[in-house]
């Protein structure tokens, strides 16, 4: 997934004004393992934004 910086900016911008935490999700959550990026079962780190975007396909505006 590739986004454009203002893109990036946007999603940064949603999360400042909703107050979350920097994966966009609420600032209490407590994730297995400590990181929502790490996928313990494939290895794989996801990107942040590929992260955010898969829980909040909305937030980018067409």
């Amino acid at each position: 997934m590739s986004l454009t910086e203002k893109q990036k900016h946007e999603i940064e911008a949603r999360i400042k004004k909703d107050r979350l935490n920097q994966y966009g999700d609420p600032l209490d959550t407590v994730y297995a393992g400590g990181n929502p990026l790490f996928d313990m079962v494939s290895g794989k780190v996801l990107d942040r934004f590929e992260y955010i975007l898969r829980r909040h396909p909305d937030w980018l505006s067409k």
